[in-house]
């Protein structure tokens, strides 16, 4: 099976500090999902460090594009951080195309790459990549456990939806705003993305990143599946 796995900055990083078990259990997840004979994307965001070096920009009156670049730049630290982890198992240098990531993976190694453009998150990215690459599955790796009528860290009575269309997604998120920094479960550019090219997409929080080997292989999981409108 192809997947694209999108690890989402947030989680890599909280108060400033890396979490370095965590990435371990990415790129054990990741290398077990390759031995089994899986073909894998990874897109990594940049999350609260890049939001610092935004927020940052924007006090010095950067345009939105160049805080889109810095942000860009986060994102690729993170995915260096993770490649090396993963050691041989990927190419000599972080994709900075979805092209590059495709030819990476034609030599049998695994891409792990950052964002692209300005103005194109992360989690775009993966869309396009998922896409590109002919995943049968998109998975998100976020700071939630999927997804949620409401922002579960503000509301008490948000409830999660465990199972939706791709069409349902775009209603909920396809039309909020876009700006640098954007900080929501799944981006309005991606959802639509999804829906266009109908990705089956499963929003999963880090505590499923050991069992993600099972999880493709059909176990349960504890976050939200998103299905494709045939």
């Amino acid at each position: 099976m192809r997947i694209t796995l999108n690890i989402g900055g947030s989680i890599l990083a909280k108060n400033g500090e890396l979490d370095v078990k965590l990435l371990s259990e990415i790129a054990s997840a990741v290398k077990t999902l390759k031995r089994q004979g899986h073909l894998v994307y990874v897109v990594v965001g940049g999350g609260e460090t890049a939001r610092k070096y935004m927020e940052a920009g924007k006090k010095l009156h950067l345009s939105s594009s160049l805080l889109d670049e810095i942000g860009i730049w986060t994102t690729r630290l993170n995915a260096k951080l993770l490649s090396l982890l993963l050691g041989s198992e990927i190419g000599r240098e972080v994709p900075t195309t979805i092209e590059a990531a495709l030819e990476q993976a034609m030599h049998g190694k695994i891409p792990v790459m950052g964002g692209t453009a300005p103005g194109q998150t992360t989690d775009a990215v993966a869309a396009l990549l998922a896409n590109a690459s002919g995943s049968e599955l998109l998975i998100f790796i976020t700071d939630v456990d999927g997804i949620y009528t409401a922002d579960p860290k503000t509301n008490p009575e948000a409830q999660k939806i465990l199972r939706l269309t791709t069409k349902e997604l775009v209603k909920m998120f396809g039309h909020v705003r876009q700006k640098p920094g954007i900080k929501i479960v799944l981006d309005p550019i991606a959802v639509k993305l999804i829906d266009r090219y109908k990705l089956k997409t499963f929003v999963l929080p880090a505590t499923d990143v050991p069992r993600l080997p099972e999880i493709v292989a059909g176990a349960s999981h504890s976050g939200t599946t998103v299905e494709p409108v045939k």
